[in-house]
């Protein structure tokens, strides 16, 4: 392969990142769109070719260790938890003082749906001591200390041109956050 050949092709993908960076960093929140509506925004079909993603742990654990600072509480992230059956648990995030831990629960539906917010189990990957994987346990009833999201409500699409009547990904980051708040303000009543 030829170094001009290489250089274009380099070039090319640093223009398509900051492109990609730029479009993000621009994106606001939908001020229409809350926790309570946002299913009433979610496209499927139509004449525009529209793509559906979600927060995945790696973006979402930053945004809950944020909102809970700003609440007042102190995290860790990533707590081997013991239960009271004295089975264990990884917290994503853990605060102490209040014995407040949350859980995001990976992988999503195909299709979007309302009903999926009713959705509570939690399930987590094990693994053995050869590092192999071992037996997925599934966590039907966590204490209520600890709060349980799931990848699957925060979604958000996005169109090759403009559209401000999509769930865009900052609105789907706002939704995490009224999360994270109403139900800390659950747990506190």
């Amino acid at each position: 392969m030829n170094r001009t050949y290489f250089k274009t092709i380099v070039f090319g993908i640093l223009i398509l990142t900051f492109t990609n960076c730029k479009a993000q960093t621009d994106e606001k929140p939908n001020p229409k769109i809350n926790s309570e509506n946002y299913y009433e925004y979610y496209q499927s079909g139509g004449t525009k070719s529209t793509t559906t993603n979600w927060l995945r742990r790696h973006e979402a654990v930053p945004i809950i260790i944020d909102e809970l600072e700003k609440l007042g509480f102190k995290t860790k992230q990533y707590i081997l938890y013991e239960l009271e059956d004295g089975g264990q648990i990884i917290l994503d995030v853990y605060n102490r003082e209040n014995d407040l831990g949350i859980v995001f629960n990976t992988g999503h539906f195909a299709f979007i749906k309302k009903e999926q917010r009713n959705t509570r189990t939690y399930k987590q990957d094990k693994f053995k001591i050869s590092g192999s994987l071992g037996k997925r346990k599934v966590y039907e009833d966590l204490p209520k200390n600890i709060i349980v999201l799931q990848e699957t409500w925060y979604w958000y699409q996005t169109q090759s041109s403009s559209n401000d009547k999509l769930v865009n990904k900052k609105t789907a980051e706002f939704i995490l956050r009224e999360d994270i708040r109403k139900k800390v303000a659950e747990l506190e009543k």
